[in-house]
């Protein structure tokens, strides 16, 4: 008989998460996620996403380090000859992420996008995932989120399922 596991078995905590408001700046993002990569006294040891919080404090969304990605341009410099090109360029680029009014409102992956219930087994969040091509997934349990789903939360299990 084939091992099911549910989605509130194998994710991660809601509290075990990074949180920034909604109306921070996309750099605040970046040094709130840089500095969860050093939690606990462990090199790279934080979460790929930071949850979002209105300014209520309730949950709003997630920001991944894909949107964060998307948000800084880093595609478009990379294609951009002229600013490699010049010693002045990736100055002039750091100067404008830092004062960029981009908020992470405005990058966010909403909550109500892409989510899974606690009670659903493992095969449907994979499914889930796969079909909203994300690597996270919140988990609710009564519509309020209680934790992160995971891609490497269903890697961790995979072989019980073979």
């Amino acid at each position: 008989m084939p091992i099911t596991k549910r989605a509130e078995e194998i994710m991660v905590p809601i509290e075990d998460y990074s949180t920034i408001s909604e109306n921070a700046t996309i750099y605040e993002a970046i040094k709130v996620l840089q500095y969860s990569f050093h939690r606990d006294g462990k090199a790279w040891y934080g979460h790929r996403s930071v949850i979002v919080l209105k300014e209520d404090g309730s949950l709003t969304g997630i920001l991944t380090l894909r949107g964060l990605l998307k948000a800084v341009g880093f595609q478009e410099l990379d294609e951009e000859i002229s600013i490699k090109a010049e010693s002045w360029g990736w100055y002039f680029t750091e100067h404008l992420r830092r004062e960029s009014k981009m908020r992470v409102k405005d990058v966010m992956r909403p909550l109500n996008l892409a989510t899974i219930d606690a009670k659903a087994d493992v095969e449907i969040a994979a499914i889930t995932l796969l079909r909203h091509r994300v690597n996270s997934l919140p988990v609710l349990k009564n519509g309020k989120p209680v934790g992160i789903l995971r891609t490497l939360d269903i890697f961790r299990i995979i072989d019980q399922y073979f």
